[in-house]
């Protein structure tokens, strides 16, 4: 018997291919609602995975804008400050982040000593740098592919 969250995946996929751009979301996503949405509102565990993943994204979307927030932020730099050496003071405010993301928790934690451990600090910061790196090889072999096809463009 297939799961729930499966049965979604097949929706989805079913969507993709009567969609004209099979990437473009807000159109994957207005053919499931027009296709499939009355099946949805019956089935009550497919409407929990729906309503689940929805929810995740829009919570995880305000937690990181109140995170990133000038007016959270300010709040809790003054007592960042106090809580930590003075030594690493410098570079929490070039943080300028009243919370990080720590993937272990799956969570914003305060990024205040007594809520953080190094070494969940040292994996906030290695998740940034992990996901920025992926975006940035991406990001590189897309300008990449951008010069090939202009060059190809050019020769034709």
């Amino acid at each position: 018997m297939t799961t729930p969250r499966d049965r979604m995946r097949t929706l989805i996929r079913e969507a993709r291919l009567s969609v004209r751009h099979r990437g473009s979301v807000p159109a994957i996503v207005g053919e499931v609602v027009r296709n499939a949405a009355e099946e949805i509102r019956k089935d009550d565990q497919l409407f929990g995975v729906v309503l689940a993943t929805a929810l995740n994204k829009l919570i995880r979307d305000e937690l990181k804008r109140s995170a990133e927030s000038a007016d959270h932020a300010e709040g809790l730099r003054a007592e960042q400050m106090e809580m930590f050496p003075p030594d690493a003071r410098a570079t929490v405010e070039q943080i300028g982040r009243g919370e990080v993301f720590v993937p272990s928790r799956n969570a914003f934690v305060p990024l205040l000593p007594s809520h953080l451990q190094p070494q969940e600090i040292d994996e906030a910061g290695k998740y940034l740098i992990d996901h920025g790196g992926d975006c940035i090889r991406r990001g590189g072999l897309l300008r990449r592919l951008s010069r090939i096809m202009q060059t190809h463009r050019k020769a034709a």
